[in-house]
């Protein structure tokens, strides 16, 4: 019972992982580059050449920068570093996982972390990201990994754990503490996460701006969960009461860095709390100039663009805990792509906008097919948007579409992926026929193009009951 583990009321494991934009990779670090330090704000060469303990002069030469004065956030600079002695054909690929450290995965190959944090390139063996690719040498002895509860001693986990203390304290010579990662003297099966945890997960590592990361959970037992981050909480949507998830999305005006996602998950009475990081890279997007004339400048006035984005704003914030979607999603029209999503826009003036959908050059009545299933929350004639329809496909996801020529749906409609729900038109706020489409994730608008791959693999969902009409009546009808 997770009682008899930890605090009765609340346990807070802080597992944190300061960590580098280039941290997670799909395979281990080439041995034959040097490390790299990714520029953060407020960063300069100077004080970057100090925490590694170099000189300007040093790292200016090695990146080929001819004025030290001009670094960027998220820069790549390498760093240099010694040849290893050692060999390495016995060592195999790890993905780190949550409670562990570099540390301890050294000791549990009779190496030290150093030798361990030269072969991976790494500077700063405290700075490492779940599920970053290590090279690691094989066992040197049978080991089983366990995690530390709450008020764990040496002496009390030997007693637990039936093991001598002296060969206890031996694998396992740093402090104990709450949420440690501890190894114990033989084979058997291995944890490195309290009960009833089996699994955390946050991916894809790292992210860009303006896309969706995923937090996923395993249990043995049933559970609830939140994450909070930038100021905000979202839920949990539940697989099976032993897989959860929780979608993050992103603006693509956020700042490049690493940020801080808190998951507290709930079990029979007690609770968890970890703070997951996650880094953020700047990606890259386009520019546009839109020019405005003739009538439509009517509707570029502040009071009506607020107000009707205030209006699609509250209908994209729905969550519905049951999912309609599988990925990848379908495009809705099959054309070519005008623009981007995230282009930074000038309406003549400062580019102080950006487009929170993509656009598809198409002719005016191109039938618009649904990507996913779902159920229809908006299909109203818009000033802006134009002729607007909005599906919700459960678990946070919404799609919209605009400046369409005819609507097909009502709201409260229940429509399947492929379903003709429109056609493609010129209404609104529109200088030519095309179809803009729109992707948000619990009321934050991404990127579409990532939802039409195959970005996590999410299981087949349940069959959801049918839904009913009445509660996607937003008055929008």
């Amino acid at each position: 019972m997770l009682r008899k583990i930890l605090v009765p009321s609340f346990l807070c494991l802080i597992l944190l992982f300061p960590t580098n934009v280039f941290a997670q990779l799909s395979a281990p670090p080439e041995l034959d580059k040097p490390p790299q330090h990714v520029v953060r704000a407020g960063e300069t060469l100077f004080s970057i050449a100090q925490r590694y303990g170099t000189d300007v002069a040093a790292l200016a030469r090695l990146n080929n920068l001819s004025d030290p004065r001009h670094i960027y956030v998220g820069q790549q600079l390498y760093l240099a570093s010694e040849p290893i002695d050692v060999d390495l054909h016995t060592w195999n690929t790890y993905r780190l996982r949550m409670g562990e450290s570099l540390s301890l995965l050294a000791r549990r190959g009779g190496l030290t972390e150093e030798t361990c944090a030269e072969v991976n390139g790494i500077l700063n063996p405290g700075e490492l990201l779940v599920g970053q690719s290590l090279l690691l040498p094989p066992e040197a002895m049978p080991v089983t990994l366990a995690v530390a509860p709450a008020q764990e001693t040496p002496l009390l986990a030997a007693l637990r754990h039936n093991v001598p203390s002296w060969e206890l304290l031996r694998l396992n010579p740093q402090s104990f503490y709450t949420g440690v990662g501890v190894l114990l003297p033989g084979a058997g099966p291995s944890s490195s996460l309290p009960y009833p945890l089996v699994s955390v997960d946050l991916t894809p590592q790292p992210v860009l701006r303006g896309q969706t990361a995923i937090v996923a959970l395993e249990t043995v037992a049933p559970a609830t969960c939140e994450v909070h981050y930038l100021e905000r909480t979202e839920p949990c949507y539940v697989q099976d009461p032993t897989h959860l998830f929780a979608l993050v999305g992103l603006s693509p005006m956020l700042d490049p860095g690493t940020y801080t996602v808190n998951l507290r998950v709930r079990s029979e009475g007690s609770e968890l709390a970890f703070d997951l990081p996650l880094v953020v890279s700047p990606g890259r997007f386009g520019y546009e100039i839109i020019n405005v004339t003739g009538g439509l400048q009517r509707l570029m006035d502040p009071t009506l663009l607020r107000a009707e984005a205030d209006k699609v704003d509250a209908t994209a914030r729905v969550r519905t805990p049951q999912r309609y979607w599988q990925l990848p999603l379908s495009y809705p029209v099959q054309a070519a792509i005008s623009s981007y999503f995230g282009t930074r826009r000038s309406y003549g003036g400062a580019y102080n906008s950006y487009h929170a959908g993509m656009d598809f050059r198409a002719c005016t009545g191109t039938p618009v097919r649904v990507p996913a299933g779902g159920v229809v929350v908006l299909a109203d004639p818009l000033v802006v948007r134009g002729n607007a329809i909005m599906i919700d496909h459960g678990w946070g996801l919404v799609t919209g579409y605009w400046h369409l020529s005819k609507i097909n749906v009502a709201v409260g409609d229940v429509v399947t992926r492929g379903e003709v729900i429109g056609r493609v038109g010129n209404t609104g706020l529109s200088t030519g026929s095309h179809l803009h489409w729109q992707t948000w994730v619990n009321g934050t608008p991404v990127n579409p193009l990532q939802w039409v791959e195959a970005f996590y693999p999410f299981p087949i969902p349940l069959v959801p009951p049918a839904p009913v009409a009445e509660q996607y009546d937003h008055g929008h009808e």
